[in-house]
C-alpha cells in the first residue's frame, strides 16, 4: 500500500512539473587549420532565363561581386547592399533569382552570425537589367522567425 502511494505521488509530481525549456545560449564559431588554405576561391551562382545564361560570382579574396549574362559586360555589384552582404564574413545566405522581362532579380535571405551575440536576419533584392542597368537594392532587417516566410523584400 505504501509503495503504491509513493509511486502514485512520484507519478503525480512528474506529470504536474513545469515543462523544461532550453535557455538561450550564445555560441562561438571558430574555424582554423594548420593546413595551407586554397587561394582564388569564388562562389558562383549560375542559371538560365529563357535563352539567356547568367552568372553571379563572389570572390572574398578580391572583394568583388560580379554579375554577367550572355552578351553583356560584367556588372560590379560590390558597392551595393547585396554585394556587401555576400562579401561579409559570418553570413549564411540563400541566393535566389527570378526573371522578369529583360532583367534578373537577385534575392538574398540570410542570417548574420554575431560572435557571442544573437544572430540577425535580413533580406535584400536587386534587379539587374540585361543592358547593364542596376536598380536600387531593397535591404531590410528581419526577425529570424520571419525568414521562413516566403514573401519577397518590399
Amino acid at each position: 500500500m505504501m509503495r503504491t502511494f509513493a509511486f502514485s505521488a512520484l507519478l503525480l509530481l512528474v506529470c504536474l512539473a513545469a515543462p523544461a525549456f532550453a535557455d538561450e545560449q550564445r555560441v562561438r564559431i571558430v574555424t582554423a587549420s594548420h593546413l595551407p588554405q586554397a587561394a582564388q576561391l569564388e562562389t558562383v551562382y549560375a542559371g538560365k532565363c529563357g535563352e539567356v545564361r547568367y552568372k553571379l560570382a563572389v570572390s572574398q579574396e578580391n572583394h568583388t561581386v560580379a554579375f554577367s549574362a550572355d552578351g553583356m559586360t560584367d556588372v560590379d555589384l560590390s558597392a551595393t547592399t547585396v554585394g556587401a552582404r555576400l562579401l561579409e564574413e559570418d553570413v549564411l545566405v540563400h541566393v535566389g533569382f527570378n526573371c522578369p522581362r529583360q532583367a534578373v532579380n537577385i534575392f538574398l535571405k540570410g542570417v548574420k552570425l554575431v560572435d557571442l551575440g544573437a544572430p540577425t536576419g535580413f533580406r535584400d533584392l536587386i534587379t539587374v537589367r540585361l543592358n547593364g542597368e542596376v536598380s536600387n537594392s531593397l535591404p531590410r532587417s528581419e526577425r529570424l522567425d520571419e525568414l521562413a516566410n516566403p514573401r519577397m523584400a518590399q
